[in-house]
């Protein structure tokens, strides 16, 4: 087997990893979606994170997360949180960027998109997502603030949102 094969055979779910792992091998896996009131109707293929992918090399894990928001039916209330594929490091905290594309109509460069922070806090695979902001007017700093439903903007089924990064785990 070639250290770097494409392995995306098997049947994806929310249940964890699909197809055969291995070393450096680019693995499908379709992490947990939620959010306070967050409801969608897709599952396998059609499922939000469905497009997802890790590669694990040794306790280095490169990800690569898409959230495809087309079989939302309800878009929560709350903070959308996602997650890793293996356990960070113990005692380790991690930031990974991400956007999210809202209206694919629009340019991104000129409207249309929102620039993202994926925050994952010690001792668990969960990545709480936050769009950067200004703290105040012109010439102050930029914050984060939680990413949810009309924060910063209506987000609709034609939404994507990505997220990627590298870590250390234990796994």
């Amino acid at each position: 087997m070639s250290r770097f094969t494409n392995h995306t055979d098997g049947t994806p779910g929310p249940q964890g990893p699909t197809g055969e792992p291995g070393y450096g091998a680019l693995t499908r896996w379709s992490p947990n979606l939620k959010a306070t009131g967050l409801i969608f109707t897709g599952t396998g293929s059609s499922y939000p994170t469905y497009n997802s992918y890790y590669a694990k090399n040794g306790h280095i894990v490169s990800f690569w997360i898409q959230i495809d928001l087309d079989t939302v039916t309800n878009f929560g209330t709350g903070q959308y949180i996602t997650e890793l594929p293996f356990m960070p490091i113990t005692g380790s905290m991690n930031h990974f960027s991400g956007w999210a594309l809202v209206d694919p109509t629009q340019n991104p460069d000129l409207a249309g998109h929102v620039v993202l922070n994926a925050d994952h806090l010690t001792n668990t695979k969960d990545l709480d997502l936050h769009y950067l902001k200004q703290a105040g007017g012109a010439k102050t700093a930029i914050m984060e603030a939680m990413f949810s439903q009309t924060n910063p903007v209506t987000l609709t089924t034609d939404t994507t949102i990505y997220i990627n990064g590298t870590y250390l785990t234990n796994e």
